[in-house]
């Protein structure tokens, strides 16, 4: 469990994860992108304390009955670390992201203004999408 009021990026939630330790972190920050509610953890708010224990109790009364959903979930944990979040993975995005914008400065002189408009589309294909499904 991982109870912050905020967590940045959630590095303690990745390796939490990665061990298929089902995994309880705060819904601020960095942790609402990396758990899939109820699929690779859960999130919890911490200014809920009640909510957050009622939300573990059920996990682990539904994991006494049906002893897979431990197995479920740990693997859901897994899945989406190794998907998302290797050095591998980090690596291959940040050289293509390099390529694209090596790709750009080779056709053109990149003025202030080119590269301006560049990184508005980057944000605007990117990261908007990215932000708007966080807050839904």
């Amino acid at each position: 469990m991982q109870p912050a009021l905020f967590e940045a990026f959630g590095l303690t939630v990745i390796e939490a994860m990665s061990t298929g330790l089902p995994t309880f972190a705060t819904c601020f920050g960095g942790p609402l992108e990396i758990i899939e509610e109820g699929v690779s953890g859960f999130h919890i708010n911490p200014n809920h304390a009640g909510e957050t224990a009622q939300k573990m109790a059920q996990f682990f009364e539904r994991c006494r009955q049906l002893p897979e959903e431990w197995d479920r979930l740990s693997a859901g944990a897994m899945a989406r670390v190794s998907a998302r979040y290797t050095w591998q993975g980090y690596a291959e995005r940040l050289m293509t992201l390099s390529r694209v914008y090596g790709f750009w400065h080779y056709v053109t002189d990149l003025e202030r203004d080119e590269l301006r408009r560049y990184l508005e589309m980057f944000y605007c294909l990117q990261y908007r999408p990215l932000a708007q499904a966080m807050q839904a």
